[in-house]
This record gives C-alpha cells, structure tokens and sequence, in this order.
C-alpha cells in the first residue's frame, strides 16, 4: 500500500527508469536473435491512447512483413527481455490466432490473454522482472490449434495513472508458427475496443495514497481456458522389469515298439516362458523461476525448481 510519504522516491525512481521496448525473447531456453521475430516500434515511448489501434501492436505495429517468424509448440517455455523500468504495474501476455500468416495480420481483432502478473508478495510485475535482468518466463497454452499468431507482450506503466490518459502502455508483438494438438481457448477480447480510458485498472485516481495493490488486476478479461486437443502429456520415465514364469507342461507317455520288445519312454516336457512387466515412475524437478506451476486447466509442473509456486488468480500461479 503506498503513502504520500513514499511519493517522492518513487517518482524519482520512475523518472530515471522510464521508457522501454520489448528487445527479445526465447522459446524453450533458445533465441533467434536480438529483435528477431518483434516488431519493433519506431521509439521507447509508451501508447496513452486505448482507442487507437496503436494499443494492439504499439505504433506502426500493423505490418510484419520484414519480420521473422519463429516456431513454437504448444506448451513450450516463452521468456521476454523488456528494459528494466522502474514503473510499477504488471505485465499482461495474449494471443492472436491462428491466422493466415503473421507477417500481414494487423492484430486488430479477437485476443485470448494467457498469462499475467500484477503485484504479488509485496512487488510489482516490474520489479520481479527488474531483479532478473528484464526477463519473464511463461508457457504457452498446451491445447492450441496449429497455425501462426501473434503474441503480444504488455507491461502497464500506473505511476501517472492518476489521471485519464495517464496509464502508459509499452507494447511488443511477436510472431510466431504454433504446432499444437488442436484447442479452443476463452474468453476473448477485442483490442482496440476492451479497453478504456476511466477503467478502474487504467484510471487510478488514488494509486499512491490509499490504493491497495493486491486488489489490482490488469485490463482485459481473465486468463482464457483453453480446452480441447490432447495436450502434452507428462514426461515419464520408465522402468522396465523382468518377471521370469515357468510353467510345467503335461507329462506324456509314448510308447515305442519294435519286432521284439515293446518299451515305455516316459517323457517330460517344461515349457519356460519369459514376460517383461513395465512400471513407470514420473521424473522432472518442477517449473523454473517465474514460470507457471498452476492454474484452472493447467497440465504442467505443480511444483517449483526454484522458488514457492504463488497463486495469482484462479487461472495462473506462478514460481516465485
């Protein structure tokens, strides 16, 4: 909860950690390069306007046809590099599509949020990623149907929030082709048009003095379920074990005879047959840092490599 005796040193800190870009990003621990697959606005300044088309894709975000686009799994590990700011707020990420290509979708339309973080024990969504060099990790959806979309990375700046028109928006889209299982993924929402400029989580007339920031949830609908597909399964490791079985065949008498003697030759016959039984035990040492361990649909890890997996919404938990 901020005070006006705190007033000062933050807005200090926000004018000397002010604008920012999204630079790049990786799928599963690997990067194509140094803006590669961003469309990358012409500055570091942020969008105010949440009726212009501007707030889908940042300015001049439209068009992507010099931009690479990058493959990507269902459920694969995305991590963002932003410029560290000292602007509090959180960080929201959607998807657009599939579509018919990703370098010529404007954005403009239909978005299903699929991760956000706000203020969570005690820091901003900002302020985690300050402390780890600008980077968040997160999944993308397990059940996505296959095709291109674009990713769009959202950091709101609410230190000038207390005004209409105040909140500043700093955008990144990405491009990416998707492989995945098949899936459906709700609610969505429209951008330009969800948004507006006096909602209560844009519009924060009272955001240091008496604003309580563990109420605060980022514009746009909930984090979508996205259901149908059959999803990754759970990496197993298996153990194979030898189960050796003898079984006794019938015991039989053939009898042998010749011109002088007739002989009984008793015979018996054990059959040895040999069986393998499969066990399996599950393996794997839990989500890594900021990643995803939970949430309404989740398929993934429910337990933290490093850190406490930490309830954001009824959607998204997250090691922290």
């Amino acid at each position: 909860m901020f005070s006006k005796f705190i007033l000062p040193s933050l807005m200090i800190v926000a004018q000397a950690l002010a604008h920012q870009n999204l630079h790049q990003f990786w799928v599963n621990g690997v990067s194509q390069g140094y803006q590669v697959g961003i469309r990358m606005p012409p500055s570091n300044s942020p969008v105010t306007d949440v009726n212009s088309n501007d707030i889908v894709c940042n300015v001049n975000g439209s068009n992507g046809a010099n931009v690479a686009v990058v493959n990507a799994n269902a459920g694969d590990t995305i991590e963002v590099q932003w410029d560290t700011s000292g602007h509090p707020g959180p960080i929201v990420h959607s998807l657009h599509g599939p579509v018919a290509s990703a370098k010529s979708a404007s954005g403009v339309g239909d978005w299903f949020k699929i991760q956000e973080l706000n203020y969570v024990n005690g820091k901003w969504a900002n302020e985690v990623m300050m402390a780890n060099a600008g980077k968040y990790s997160f999944k993308l959806p397990a059940n996505l149907a296959s095709g291109e979309y674009l990713l769009r990375s959202e950091m709101l700046a609410l230190h000038a929030s207390q005004t209409v028109e105040g909140a500043q928006f700093y955008i990144g889209c990405m491009q990416l082709k998707i492989t995945g299982p098949g899936g459906n993924c709700s609610p969505k929402y429209k951008l330009p048009g969800a948004y507006k400029a006096t909602d209560n989580n844009i519009y924060i007339s009272d955001f240091y003095f008496g604003f309580v920031p563990e109420t605060y949830s980022a514009p746009g609908p909930a984090v979508a379920t996205c259901a149908g597909g059959s999803g990754p399964q759970p990496t197993t490791l298996a153990t194979t074990t030898a189960v050796r079985t003898t079984t006794a065949a019938a015991t039989t008498t053939t009898v042998r005879t010749t011109a002088a003697t007739t002989t009984a030759v008793r015979t018996t016959t054990t059959a040895t047959t040999t069986t393998r039984a499969a066990t399996t035990g599950s393996s794997g040492s839990g989500a890594p840092l900021y990643g995803q361990c939970g949430g309404q649909g989740w398929t993934g890890p429910t337990t933290c490599a490093q850190g406490t997996c930490t309830k954001s919404n009824d959607w998204y938990s997250q090691c922290l």
